[in-house]
């Protein structure tokens, strides 16, 4: 059966409702035609997503709680740092539940790794902060929130490394300049482009069948002698 990610009972709260007319970054661009396999432009519409890995969003589910919408809330910091981790966590298999405090009688928000990815999860069996909510840099604080947001990015298939600004420049959003960019920025647009990856080519998929294609891909960077190549192989994927 298809991984349980974002039925819409399980979307944080921000992303279960997004709006469809979502402020763009530029400009005004409609959508008129769609992109199969290629670059969609400001004056066109989305990429054809069917022809990717997972299945597209089916409408009949509600919105999709990362549409282009929501990815383009998150790089324009629409959407809380916490909300951001709270897809990211929901998107590799965490689950939120609410632990009973027995010595306060209160609820704690606790999110469990029941669905995470297996790599993932070794790695992270409770779900890390991958975007600094408490933005503070000094290394002894910043140093696991670096680190984790550093291996999602370098999951991310390399043919997917630019999706992002490829899909959201109908949206207006053609990247961040250097002037002004920030730690946060940097990670919410890294993080942004993981979830897209995640939308395109994971969402949905049985782990087993996951499995099998990451040993098909694994085969294919062997051939071209791309095993040691430091991100975007088998080797970093969550899977």
């Amino acid at each position: 059966a298809p991984r349980p990610r974002f039925a819409r009972a399980s979307a944080p709260s921000a992303a279960r409702a997004p709006s469809r007319a979502a402020p763009r970054a530029s400009g005004d661009a409609d959508k008129v035609g769609t992109v199969v396999g290629g670059v969609a432009g400001p004056d066109e519409g989305p990429i054809d997503e069917s022809s990717f890995g997972a299945a597209p969003w089916d409408p009949a589910d509600g919105e999709d709680p990362i549409s282009d919408e929501i990815l383009l809330k998150i790089v324009l910091s629409q959407i809380s740092d916490q909300e951001v981790n709270e897809l990211v966590w929901t998107a590799l298999g965490y689950v939120k539940e609410i632990e009973l405090d027995m010595e306060t009688l209160t609820g704690k928000e606790v999110w469990k790794p029941t669905n995470v990815f297996p790599k993932w999860a070794a790695k992270y069996p409770e779900a890390p902060d991958v975007i600094g909510v408490t933005r503070k840099y000094w290394p002894e604080i910043d140093a696991p929130v670096k680190e984790a947001c550093a291996a999602l990015t370098r999951s991310v298939a390399d043919d997917h490394k630019q999706g992002l600004k490829k899909t959201l420049r109908r949206l207006g959003w053609k990247g961040y300049r250097m002037d002004g960019l920030t730690p946060n920025m940097t990670r919410r647009a890294q993080v942004a482009n993981w979830l897209l990856y995640y939308r395109r080519e994971l969402r949905g998929v049985p782990i087993e069948e996951l499995k099998r294609r990451r040993e098909e891909r694994r085969k294919r960077e062997e051939a071209e002698q791309r095993t040691d190549a430091p991100t975007g192989t088998t080797k970093q994927g969550v899977v």
